[in-house]
């Protein structure tokens, strides 16, 4: 039977199926139960910063009449920011307690020292590894591509400076130079890329003209993108590369391993399907395994890399003739 053991970022996995942040990684229930289906580790539910910032300001608006004197809000904001991250705290030393598989945890702030400081406190709360939320969305027109550029390098830099602990960056692909960026943060030290951040979307309603809520589940026809860039750049980089978004099969993820992939990371499947689609994907993956004879994943991990595959296939984005 094949071994579907692999490494990420260092870390030993039993199956290249890592649960992403969301709403089954939050109870420790649901992540015990995506260790019994084959889960291979689990990425902890993001803690937003601006949603910690939003529950505080609401308290204070609650409580203003008692918080009159500046110092008062600043201790207020203190006291409320502590109660989350130890919340999170409790959350993540609970899951280490009833997980044998690694535990990542996710964080996603707007200033440089709240990740820092997050990140300080869950590694010595006993989290395997830190997978930090980059995808800034610029909207100010006076803000050119190299300065995007510029700030998530120097963002990567000091992050890997101050984080002594198995890191990833979970980006977007909205780079002047995309490959630029991922070789750049193999360098800084990287240790692993989630390609792609899937982002917000928003949607109007017709009936309101109010803004809202798009999609936010991923299909089963997205995964494309993830693959074309995992195959450019498994073979240029170090860094491990988990590929994200429109995983629903086993299928799916051999087609990211063969193109370089060291693991996948999955949400929308578990969504929509089941906690127990894991053991399905890890079932359909074993199979094609044996039908063609790889005995372990690294036996056939990047084989379709760009850089041992023939042809311009991952570079090309104009069709040679009109489909019809």
């Amino acid at each position: 039977m094949a071994n579907l053991e692999t490494k990420y970022m260092g870390l030993e996995l039993k199956s290249p199926v890592i649960v992403g942040s969301g709403p089954l990684t939050i109870k420790v229930s649901d992540m015990v139960e995506c260790e019994k289906n084959g889960a291979g580790a689990v990425v902890l539910k993001s803690i937003f910063e601006e949603q910690i910032d939003k529950e505080t300001d609401r308290g204070f608006e609650e409580y203003g009449d008692f918080l009159t004197h500046t110092e008062s809000h600043s201790y207020f904001e203190s006291l409320s920011k502590d109660y989350h991250i130890d919340k999170y705290l409790e959350m993540l030393e609970e899951t280490k307690k009833n997980l044998t598989i690694p535990v990542i945890a996710s964080i996603n702030c707007r200033k440089m020292s709240s990740w820092i400081e997050y990140a300080d406190r869950f590694i010595r709360s006993g989290a395997d590894g830190i997978e930090l939320n980059y995808y800034p969305l610029i909207s100010d027109y006076r803000v050119s591509g190299s300065e995007v550029d510029k700030a998530i390098l120097s963002f990567a830099k000091e992050a890997r400076k101050k984080i002594n602990c198995p890191l990833s960056l979970k980006i977007g692909n909205r780079y002047s130079s995309l490959s630029y960026i991922i070789h750049e943060l193999d360098e800084i030290g990287i240790d692993g890329l989630v390609l792609f951040n899937r982002p917000f979307r928003p949607d109007v309603n017709l009936t309101d003209l109010s803004v809202g809520v798009g999609s936010v589940v991923s299909s089963k026809d997205e995964y494309s993108e993830t693959l074309r860039w995992t195959a450019l750049m498994s073979g240029e980089v170090d860094l491990d590369i988990a590929s994200n978004t429109g995983i629903y099969d086993g299928k799916t993820v051999a087609k990211l391993i063969l193109a370089g992939a060291s693991a996948v990371e999955v949400l929308s499947v578990l969504m929509r399907e089941g906690i127990g689609s894991i053991k399905k994907i890890n079932e359909e993956l074993s199979a094609f395994m044996d039908e063609k004879g790889y005995k372990s994943i690294s036996s056939f991990k990047g084989l379709l890399a760009q850089e041992n595959h023939e042809g311009d296939a991952w570079e090309r984005v104009q069709f040679l003739r009109t489909i019809g």
